[in-house]
């Protein structure tokens, strides 16, 4: 088939109101399904057999395009959504924690999105931009997340007590009042079914299967254990030339008390989180019946992913980890459906988070200079096309500096032992903030490098044609020294390739005229910064704020900075 630049496809597509006369962007509309903690095995459609777990992903899969592997930048929410929404990756920016976010001196897709004329609106969390950020890439927010998983299964002090492992909810899975998620998810279908302004970009990063594990009622014991243990083989726990956080004795099983828990208990999880996904299917289910019936239905575009998977209960492990680059944290669902796109297509080739992003930006006509290493899957979506099988995709994550882990641990929670993510905050922070060292990943369809610096942990190698599962580290097996020293060459080159990039827009290099010193100021040619540039004074709260300027006299739009 032959190739047309896609601006030449939507103006076919979508150009009616211009035939007409009338002044209408016709850009399509963009929807993207975002649930927290998702791993692509756990679905239907990427080979799990336990019976109907994603009927609505699997669905709306295959009336457009599923990627087989897809992967995420990082195995974290706030680095991982970073990433994938700057299409930089981590040691560009240094979102290294969960509470160092996106800020307005960087470019991020939204905001592009959003001063090209999208109206972008956003339902549940945000774990990505900061407060001013948000307000130069979203046009309106409602952060409404969450559901009812009931209380912990074990009491303080018992082996379990942090496993995540939670009793389900009390209350009904299809009442908003006590589902964040779904209201989120209505409030949705609300907007779309409401002559929404058009072109518009929805994104909704729900809770998904964030642990604690446990689900609100109706969608409990979908299966027995057993039937569980049938089609789920767990992969098992100990195994040698791990890193240290798969040891059984100063690992995540030591710092979170798992030791004392049995085989049947991880199944137990691991039915758990599939009852999470199966819920999260069903509000799935409930968006894209609202699209539907909406008449916006032929002008959306609709994209599904996740930001990192979890361990639930493979290798006897639990949550996920920042210092693990395992195919069960890294690997996700992803699946798009473009008007006048390819139905039924899956393509086997390497994919990452921010090539999504990427792929709007182009269904939206928006170029711009900025520098980021994603990559547009139209012509994939588009045309069906596979895309190239030898492409590398890389993560990244752990810590090195004392004030990335110091108090709390990446997420500087609070000193509280009762508190679920404490014994994960003592591991980061053990061996001198050694205990998630840094990392870095890339992988192809065959094989895998997690490469850690000596002094700071075990490298890992996997031959993914012959134990796709990750269950044997042949890092030091000699017959794989010439891949390991491709791998690693590899890696330098990417490094050098994508790292320090300045931000695209400009600095004044005078010094400026407001607000202070307010006397005659020793610089010559003063200059009045630039309203166009995002650090010269105009656009940037923080520094207004900074610089002693009430921000109540600053706006964008109708909304004052905060």
């Amino acid at each position: 088939m032959p190739h047309f630049d896609f601006a030449l496809v939507l103006l076919a597509t979508f150009s009616l109101a211009s035939a007409l006369g009338a002044e209408k962007d016709s850009r399509p509309n963009l929807l993207f399904f975002f649930p927290d903690t998702l791993r692509a095995e756990s679905f239907n459609s990427y080979g799990n057999t336990v019976p109907n777990v994603t009927p609505n992903f699997d669905r709306f899969a295959k009336s457009g395009t599923r990627f087989e592997q897809a992967h995420v930048m990082h195995t974290q929410c706030s680095p991982s959504r970073a990433t994938m929404m700057t299409g930089r990756y981590m040691h560009v920016l240094g979102h290294r924690t969960q509470i160092h976010l996106i800020r307005a001196y960087e470019e991020n897709y939204w905001r592009l999105l959003k001063e090209s004329g999208y109206h972008v609106q956003w339902y549940g969390k945000n774990d990505a931009l900061s407060a001013t950020a948000f307000n130069l890439s979203v046009s309106a927010w409602e952060q409404d997340i969450g559901y009812d998983s009931g209380s912990n299964a074990f009491k303080f002090n018992e082996s379990g007590y942090w496993s995540m492992l939670f009793t389900g909810g009390t209350s009904e899975g299809n009442d908003t009042a006590h589902s964040g998620d779904l209201r989120a998810v209505k409030k949705a279908v609300e907007f779309m079914q409401n002559s929404p302004p058009e072109p518009f970009a929805i994104f909704l990063p729900t809770r998904g299967a964030h642990p604690p594990y446990g689900t609100p009622q109706g969608f409990q014991n979908l299966w027995s254990e057993d039937e569980v243990k049938n089609h789920v083989k767990l992969r098992p726990w100990n195994l040698s030339n791990k890193p240290k956080y798969h040891s059984e004795k100063i690992g995540i099983r030591h710092y979170r008390n798992l030791t004392g828990l049995s085989e049947d208990t991880m199944y137990k999880i691991q039915k758990s989180y599939l009852e999470m996904i199966h819920y999260t299917d069903y509000t799935f289910g409930v968006l894209l019946d609202g699209l539907e019936s909406s008449d916006v239905l032929d002008r959306t575009a609709v994209f599904v992913s996740s930001d990192h998977g979890d361990f639930a209960g493979d290798f006897g492990l639990v949550e996920k980890w920042p210092g693990g680059a395992d195919d069960v944290l890294t690997r996700v669902p992803m699946a798009i459906r473009v008007p006048g796109g390819k139905r039924g297509v899956v393509s086997e080739a390497p994919v990452q988070t921010a090539d999504i992003m990427e792929t709007m930006l182009q269904l939206a006509s928006v170029k711009n200079d900025f520098v980021r290493f994603a990559e547009s899957l139209l012509p994939t979506v588009l045309h069906g096309e596979d895309g190239d099988h030898s492409r590398f995709v890389y993560s990244e994550g752990g810590f090195l500096f004392h004030s990335e882990l110091f108090p709390g641990g990446s997420d500087h929670v609070p000193n509280n032992p009762q508190g679920l993510y404490w014994p994960r905050a003592q591991e980061e922070m053990s061996d001198d903030g050694k205990g998630s060292p840094k990392w870095v990943m890339v992988r192809n369809l065959t094989a895998k490098l997690v490469y850690r610096p000596e002094g700071y942990g075990i490298s890992e190698l996997y031959d993914l044609v012959k134990d796709p599962r990750e269950l044997q580290n042949v890092i030091y097996d000699d017959r794989y020294a010439t891949l390991r020293q491709e791998l690693k060459e590899h890696l330098m080159g990417w490094l050098v390739k994508t790292g320090d990039v300045p931000p695209l827009r400009n600095d004044p290099r005078s010094c400026p005229k407001f607000p202070s010193p307010i006397t005659q100021s020793t610089c010559s040619n003063l200059l009045q910064p630039d309203p166009s540039h995002d650090e010269s004074g105009y656009r940037n709260a923080d520094f207004l704020k900074i610089n002693g300027i009430p921000n109540h006299e600053i706006k964008h739009g109708d909304k004052a900075f905060v």
